[in-house]
């Protein structure tokens, strides 16, 4: 009888146990003021081993970086077991976006800075993280305007989108580092100047569908925040 392959699932395991510390280590010191011997001694094993996983401290911080933004993704997807409109999908996952953040601080602080950084791995999968993000935007936006995402995609939008993005980090960082804004206010920011985004479009865009999104934006600002957010 052949044995059963067991030499693969305890590494995988291992591996993944890693990465789980990771999220927690990382998210409270910043990846660049760790050590290799710090990372090894909290999951209580050797720099050799820790090196049998993840040969360089790089592909340690990548992996986790991928793990965080997997994590966040699943946060700030929606409940579609809860009927939901489109405003409320949008308030659920800029709230869960921001209670992500402030429980990992200080190392999304540390990640804002790598965005700019020297190691060529950590910007990849920021950048990654980052092109994904932009592609959720532009889904959601072909849901408020109720059409297909053909009919709103372009250039333009993703443009518009990845400057929210740069918006959005560049007010939580402040936020984090500050702490002088209400969590609800940041979440007002952040949530009203997508919506000028999405408007904004239909200047450069003459697109049915796009005047479609432009006025569902409009209109979902008009609104303000909902209460109790």
């Amino acid at each position: 009888m052949t044995p059963p392959k067991s030499t693969r699932l305890p590494h995988d395991e291992r591996r993944e146990q890693l990465v789980l510390l990771g999220l927690e280590l990382l998210g409270r010191t910043p990846h660049d003021q760790v050590s290799i011997g710090e990372i090894a001694r909290a999951a209580g094993i050797s720099k050799g081993l820790l090196y049998h996983y993840f040969p360089t401290k790089s592909d340690f911080v990548v992996s986790v970086l991928r793990a965080s933004r997997d994590e966040l993704e699943r946060r700030m997807a929606p409940d579609l077991s809860v009927p939901m409109s489109a405003g409320e999908r949008l308030d659920a996952s800029i709230d869960a976006f921001l209670a992500y953040v402030e429980d990992r601080a200080t190392g999304f602080l540390a990640v804002a800075r790598a965005r700019e950084g020297d190691d060529e791995a950590i910007r990849n999968v920021l950048q990654e993280g980052r092109r994904r993000r932009v592609s959720a935007m532009v889904e959601f936006a072909a849901a408020l305007a109720a059409v297909p995402r053909a009919e709103v995609e372009s250039p333009a939008l993703e443009a518009a989108i990845e400057g929210w993005l740069a918006f959005c980090e560049g007010v939580v960082v402040r936020w984090l580092a500050g702490r002088d804004l209400p969590r609800e206010d940041v979440l007002h920011l952040l949530r009203q100047n997508l919506l000028a985004v999405y408007e904004s479009v239909a200047g450069v865009d003459a697109r049915p569908a796009v005047a479609r999104l432009a006025e569902a934006a409009g209109r979902l600002a008009a609104r303000g925040q909902p209460a109790g957010i």
